[in-house]
């Protein structure tokens, strides 16, 4: 396994180098750079041709990357260059934010998906099948800013149930119940805008299943519906299931960016949209840079949970 595990590292370092390539590429051939967005009126050419030799703008293409490849190689993301932050800094301090709303957002709509997934399977064509796919299919159907917009509508404003806006109140930054409060809104929205796509995911590797011929054998052997799927669908829906845990990796970077800017949520969401609409493009790099490394590690996690779950994965596909 640890073979395996360096193997797939070493394939994924050129990967990255490639990925690090085409995203620098991209922003360079934008027709704007920050140096658009904060020059004035009144700064003259000499002002704006000194703003972008200290910002290194004028070198050249290949320059600029090898001096971005370097910093990044050596841990240094840089500075933003709006605020002149430690790009670093600032996610030592959203990225666990983010985390904090996503993970167990992803965790519980995982849970919903493969029980409501389960059960339409064994139910399938019957009223509990129909319900679940109709409860998913609503639940792709409706934008997460307005689900979220109805939430803050309904428990924020006429209900003063929750707090909409921040993950803390002023003053109140080491309390539990206050983080709870706020989180809650968020929360549930991310969990409903997580678990239909799941749902109908597991419900149809369930589905899959039940043409097998075990399920025939232990049909013909009177296992009852909940014996098969408790003891020998579930099992075999783990590889499925495997493969959205992998994916869902680089969630916890942008998977929560609407939500996090509706809710005003100080996580990585606000943080890359403003760097977009400021054309900070160390920080839009650093990003995008960091969410394609966790693709990588994504895949390099369901290649291992493969290896975990089928063991004949390891072995080649070779059977013993």
């Amino acid at each position: 396994m640890a073979s395996y595990i360096l193997k797939r590292v070493l394939q994924a370092i050129p990967l990255l180098l490639i990925i690090s390539f085409i995203v620098f590429s991209l922003i360079h051939l934008a027709p704007y750079d920050v140096i658009d967005s904060i020059t004035t009126p009144n700064m003259s050419n000499d002002q704006v041709a000194l703003l972008r030799e200290k910002y290194g703008l004028n070198d050249t293409f290949i320059v600029q990357y090898v001096k971005w490849l370097s910093q990044m190689l050596h841990g240094d993301f840089g500075y933003s260059l709006i605020n002149q932050h430690s790009i670093t800094s600032e996610l030592a301090i959203r990225l666990p934010n983010t985390i904090r709303l996503v993970l167990p957002a992803y965790i519980t709509a995982l849970f919903l998906a493969i029980t409501l997934g389960l059960t339409a399977s064994a139910n399938k064509g019957k009223f509990l099948d129909r319900a679940v796919d109709a409860i998913a299919s609503i639940g792709i159907a409706v934008p997460t800013f307005w689900f979220a917009m109805i939430l803050i509508y309904q428990f924020g404003y006429r209900l003063n149930l929750f707090p909409i806006i921040g993950m803390h109140t002023i003053g109140k930054e080491n309390e539990v119940s206050d983080f709870i409060a706020h989180f809650t809104l968020p929360y549930i929205t991310l969990t409903v805008a997580f678990f239909p796509e799941l749902t109908r995911y597991i419900r149809a590797s369930a589905n899959e299943q039940i043409t097998e011929d075990y399920v025939t054998v232990q049909s013909a052997f009177q296992a009852t519906r909940w014996e098969i799927f408790s003891r020998h669908i579930s099992r075999n829906i783990l590889i499925p299931i495997v493969t959205q845990i992998g994916l869902a990796l680089p969630m916890l970077v942008t998977g929560a960016i609407i939500t996090e800017s509706i809710f005003s949520w100080p996580g990585v969401g606000p943080y890359l949209l403003a760097a977009t609409k400021s054309l900070d493009y160390p920080v839009i790099m650093t990003l995008l840079l960091l969410s394609a490394t966790l693709v990588i590690l994504g895949n390099l996690l369901s290649d291992v949970l493969y290896a975990i779950v089928d063991p004949r994965i390891r072995r080649g596909g070779k059977t013993s």
